[in-house]
């Protein structure tokens, strides 16, 4: 908020929809989103890589789309990993969010202990040389990670999620599967989080996903222009 009086005017406002709610006050942040994805078998821990997180303005700060970016090594990743061994994860799939401030500082945001969701644990796996969710269930029967970097294979990718405008009825939406359109080398995909004939109301969170188009592939031009194609294509019609 830019002042006291807006603070009051959204607890207000929060307080006609859901009367008798607590509502927490987060912290702004300002920087740069990014997610840091681990795995772990309680000494070995493999950096899978990370996604550059594109947000909303404020002060909504709803998730728009995900960009396969993971951190460079450095004083921001060295910071992340500190703070996360000095929260004792060490065992299992791990999703971190934080913020990096640009100027070699990183705050953490939230820290879960589970693959990412909302379908990107999908794209993330098809970047690497390994069975992602076969190896997370091969941690938890007790076995040990091959000791060495995580099995990243070179690729981009992108999770660029539909978002409802305004609420009503979806009239139309594509079905869910392959997308026409991709370039050589990219796998396209559009994921539904809601169906032709939903009701949508808008509310400023992930709830107002409609779906999710993913693509991953060789270079990030193929596939940021396969996903262009994607959405110039196909419509999401609120009636």
């Amino acid at each position: 908020m830019n002042s006291p009086d807006e603070l009051a005017e959204r607890c207000a406002e929060f307080s006609g929809r859901r009367p008798g709610e607590k509502l927490v006050a987060e912290e702004y942040l300002p920087g740069t989103l990014r997610t840091l994805e681990t795995l772990g078998d309680g000494e070995t821990t493999w950096l899978l890589g990370g996604f550059l997180t594109t947000v909303s303005a404020p002060p909504w700060f709803v998730e728009e789309r995900l960009t396969w970016d993971p951190l460079p090594p450095g004083e921001e990743l060295d910071h992340v990993r500190r703070a996360l061994g000095d929260l004792g994860v060490s065992f299992g799939a791990c999703h971190t969010e934080f913020i990096c401030d640009g100027q070699g500082g990183a705050r953490l945001v939230e820290v879960n202990d589970r693959l990412i969701g909302d379908h990107d644990e999908f794209v993330m796996a098809e970047l690497l040389d390994d069975d992602l969710f076969e190896r997370v269930l091969r941690v938890h029967l007790g076995e040990r990670l091959p000791v060495g970097p995580a099995p990243v294979g070179p690729g981009h990718a992108v999770a660029d999620y539909m978002i409802a405008e305004r609420s009503g009825i979806l009239r139309m939406a594509p079905p869910g599967g392959p997308l026409d359109g991709a370039e050589p080398g990219v796998s396209l995909s559009y994921w539904p989080l809601r169906q032709p004939g939903d009701r949508v109301t808008v509310t400023h969170s992930n709830r107002d996903y409609l779906g999710v188009i993913t693509a991953t592939g060789p270079d990030r031009a193929r596939v940021e222009r396969s996903v262009g194609a994607a959405r110039g294509a196909n419509q999401w019609d609120i009636g």
